[in-house]
């Protein structure tokens, strides 16, 4: 049975709790990515920053929504899974709850890559065209 490892992407582009909504923003414009994770120092996963999260909160703080920190807009706590998990169970993780990006973490919660829909069908399609 294949395994997340197999499918996960280890180029990732994260941001700090401290980093400004306005740097979160500007680097998910710059890699055309709807999200990113928000980990500490030791590399644990915070949390994410979505696109959502910015929808949801723009209208209460309007003019300074951008000078916020990220953990005063990020969705926490988010669901992780390991490299060794069946990539069936982490297709259903990320089915269930509606899920497009999904950090990969190590043995003690560091962010190690993650599974993205996007990725997932275009490594999918190039295995599978003929």
């Amino acid at each position: 049975m294949s395994t997340v490892k197999k499918y996960m992407s280890i180029k990732r582009e994260v941001v700090s709790p401290d980093d400004s909504v306005q740097s979160a923003i500007e680097l998910m414009v710059d890699h055309d990515q709807g999200s990113v994770i928000v980990i500490d120092d030791a590399e644990h996963v915070l949390g994410i920053f979505t696109e959502r999260d910015v929808l949801r909160h723009y209208l209460t703080h309007q003019t300074k929504f951008l000078y916020l920190k990220v953990s005063e807009v990020m969705s926490a706590p988010v669901a992780t899974v390991s490299e060794d998990t069946p990539i069936q169970e982490a297709l259903e993780m990320m089915t269930s709850k509606n899920i497009r990006r999904l950090p990969v973490v190590d043995s003690e919660g560091r962010m190690i890559g993650f599974l993205s829909w996007k990725e997932l069908f275009a490594k999918f399609r190039r295995e599978h065209s003929t």
